[in-house]
């Protein structure tokens, strides 16, 4: 049986609060980005968003514009699986264009 780890389960518990904020403050970005526009949204803005200290923006990310580079980089990836997904289940190339309307609209 393997060793209880009381630290293995505190660095656990942080993680996943880490993860959970960086998500959150993804989240933010995406809505404020569309919304606003990036030049008009503020890491306050951002911070009042995702529930977190405006300092805590910059332990996760080096700057707004590292926010925006992530939040557009899982946009296309979002896309491109569901590109990919689609081809693989028809028989011609319209899915490009029937995945792209659904994305784009």
């Amino acid at each position: 049986m393997p060793a209880f780890r009381p630290q293995t389960i505190i660095n656990s518990l942080r993680k996943n609060k880490q993860d959970d904020t960086r998500t959150r403050i993804l989240k933010a970005a995406t809505r404020l980005f569309a919304a606003k526009g990036y030049d008009a949204t503020t890491t306050k803005d951002l911070a009042t968003t995702a529930h977190v200290a405006e300092g805590t923006i910059f332990r996760h990310f080096d700057s707004k514009k590292a926010i925006l580079i992530e939040v557009a980089t899982n946009g296309w990836i979002e896309i491109l699986t569901d590109l990919l997904t689609a081809l693989s289940e028809m028989e011609s190339y319209r899915a490009i264009k029937q995945v792209m309307r659904q994305r784009m609209l």
